[in-house]
């Protein structure tokens, strides 16, 4: 409730909590420390790469190079599954936006630190990213077409008469998306972190490893949940308008 009300009295300095500014300032810091951080790992995986060209065989221990393979592998199989053949395209993007929310969800679990992800402000801001890039590839496939087919999503040309009705709700259902995925991911994340808290502050030592393994189960989850619904928008607005 905190930060939805940081959010939505963010343009009125004088309707903010007191406490307000703290956590906006705390959330933007860690929020830079992830990202200061996956661009040191980058460096690292690039130097690693740039070593071992020639080999061709791969490391069968943990490196920070593996560990972005594994990362892609795995998320290019799940968007070719469900983006199809132009799937490469949109690996880059979906690939640095999960990078960012599972290290951003995996900085809650250390002490002292607030997951940049608990905060509306900054998973509104990862569903708007969202939601200007399948707006742009549905533009870029489709053109005006990506527009028309919110009027006639049946295709049939008595569909046209139905527009007044179809239009308005197909614009809701795109609306939403970023606010859904925003939603979902700042709550579960801020009831993971609450839990962690307040068993952390019964017993500090043994009580909270459970707890933090359910944290990191959940970062991972949350992290593919947010993937797999990008993938999914970004199949819906460029996949043949005929097949939608």
């Amino acid at each position: 409730l905190q930060d939805l009300l940081n959010f939505t009295v963010v343009f009125d300095k004088k309707l903010l909590p007191p406490n307000a500014e703290i956590n906006t300032i705390h959330h933007l810091v860690a929020s830079a420390c992830v990202v200061l951080f996956l661009f040191v790992l980058s460096g690292v995986a690039r130097w690693q790469l740039r070593h071992k060209s020639q080999v061709l065989v791969p490391s069968q221990r943990l490196t920070v190079l593996t560990f972005f393979e594994l990362f892609v592998e795995n998320l290019s199989g799940v968007m070719r599954d469900i983006i199809g053949p132009d799937y490469r395209r949109h690996v880059p993007f979906v690939a640095t936006l999960g990078l960012y929310i599972l290290f951003s969800n995996l900085l809650g679990l250390v002490p002292g630190f607030l997951p940049p992800t608990d905060s509306l402000n900054t998973t509104l801001a990862c569903g708007l990213a969202v939601f200007v890039y399948f707006n742009y590839q549905g533009f870029r496939v489709h053109g005006m077409g990506h527009v028309t087919h919110l009027a006639n999503p049946l295709g049939a040309w008595w569909g046209w008469f139905l527009s007044p009705l179809f239009f308005p709700v197909e614009l809701v259902g795109i609306i939403v998306r970023p606010f859904s995925l925003a939603v979902r991911l700042a709550g579960n994340m801020i009831g993971d972190h609450k839990v962690l808290l307040t068993f952390l502050g019964f017993l500090p030592i043994l009580l909270p490893l459970p707890f933090f393994a359910t944290g990191l189960l959940i970062s991972i989850i949350q992290t593919f949940v947010f993937c797999l619904l990008t993938c999914v928008y970004i199949s819906l607005h460029t996949q043949p308008l005929e097949h939608a």
